[in-house]
């Protein structure tokens, strides 16, 4: 079967564009912050109304420009890389056969990744979401742009569905006090808390697909793979800039009314406490779109990362799977109240406080193995386990 789409200009095996590191690479920063809040007891959708100002301030920014709007972000990377492993890949020679079995196995891995750092680390990862979404998408790759249009207008009406269902019934868990809101993250200590923590290999990316716009927004990552936007952002420039404006001011309207909530602002039934929460889940969508382009104006604008900072985003971003783990185990290993604990006594602007430093850490830790031209541990591990058992391609050379 023929494949009928082309990547716009060569795809070479060595091509490696600036725009879509960097953005991982701060996308890391902004990932590590929205989880911080959950180790200081401040989730998606609570309310700090009596809480001192600097936190309530740092939670009304993160509900505006944080929360469901790293994460979107993120997964329309997860789906641009994907369509680009399938088009270079094609470009070397490879038939769709043996493409569809590499982006199987990738996704396997990835959600085994993902279920170690559940049970050892944060219940509410996003890789073995990232890997579900691959196994039910990737086959989307091999089929038309008019297929994958389709695909978008069928996952918005049902996301559209599926998020505002979840939301509201979430919301109306956190205004009434229902313990489906006071969860938290589990413990260590109990046989309780790791089964909590095992269930929740599955329960979380299947909770995350359908409350959240995954599936979408992976979509939305495979038609902007398929038009280059970010490895040619200079012939897309037109293009970016609209995503950028529109993206991230629809995004920050559709978060106000959740962020005044969240601040206590508002006082509203828990049904519009839901309808609030949803508005903000949907329009995160937008926002991350916006994100993504906006780093590919700012790659256009700076060039080659060469400079120190520039360039260690570029390297973190480069080796993201690596710094995604290394960021939580750090939020984690700070945080979490029965490790470092300093989540019982910090509140939301704490806990940005601690991530941020994280984030520096990896920071200093990407910059280090960029310098001595080395991967990151948990990218080589995965490039290993997916490339090394394939049989050599019918041109005679490793595919990997």
């Amino acid at each position: 079967m023929s494949v009928p789409f082309a990547p716009s200009g060569p795809v070479r095996a060595t091509e490696r564009k600036p725009a879509p590191d960097l953005a991982r690479g701060t996308m890391l920063l902004l990932i590590a912050m929205a989880y911080a809040g959950v180790y200081a007891g401040v989730g998606f959708g609570t309310s700090l109304d009596t809480a001192p100002t600097v936190d309530r301030v740092a939670t009304f920014l993160t509900v505006l420009v944080l929360d469901n709007r790293a994460f979107p972000m993120f997964a329309i990377l997860f789906g641009y890389g994907m369509a680009w492993l399938v088009a270079r890949q094609l470009a070397r020679g490879e038939s769709e056969r043996e493409v569809r079995r590499l982006l199987r196995r990738r996704a396997v891995f990835l959600f085994l990744f993902g279920a170690v750092n559940i049970v050892l680390v944060f219940p509410g990862e996003i890789l073995t979401s990232y890997g579900l979404a691959g196994l039910l998408l990737g086959w989307l790759l091999f089929r038309s742009d008019v297929v994958l249009r389709r695909a978008v207008v069928v996952l918005a009406g049902l996301s559209l569905l599926t998020v505002t269902v979840a939301m509201i019934g979430y919301g109306w868990s956190l205004a009434t006090g229902d313990d489906l809101a006071e969860a938290g993250t589990p413990g260590y200590l109990t046989t309780a808390d790791w089964i909590e923590r095992v269930v929740s290999i599955l329960a979380t990316p299947l909770f995350i697909a359908f409350a959240y716009p995954l599936l979408l927004l992976v979509v939305l990552g495979f038609v902007a793979g398929r038009r280059g936007l970010l490895n040619d952002p200079e012939r897309h420039r037109v293009a970016l800039a609209r995503i950028a404006v529109a993206g991230i001011s629809a995004s920050l309207l559709g978060a106000l009314p959740a962020a005044a909530y969240a601040v206590g602002l508002l006082a509203v039934s828990p049904v519009t406490v839901g309808a609030l929460m949803a508005l903000q889940v949907h329009t995160g969508v937008l926002g991350g779109a916006g994100y993504a382009a906006l780093f590919g104006l700012i790659a256009l604008r700076l060039g080659s990362p060469t400079g120190v900072l520039s360039g260690a985003v570029a390297a973190m971003g480069q080796r993201s799977l690596t710094f995604y783990l290394l960021n939580s185990i750090l939020v984690t290993l700070v945080l979490h109240p029965q490790l470092g604990g300093l989540g019982t006594h910090v509140g939301m602007a704490g806990a940005l406080a601690a991530a941020f430093g994280a984030w520096l850490v990896s920071l200093g830790a990407a910059y280090s193995l960029d310098r001595a031209d080395r991967p990151g541990p948990a990218d080589a591990l995965l490039r290993r386990l997916v490339y090394r058992p394939r049989r050599r391609s019918a041109t005679g050379r490793d595919p990997s």
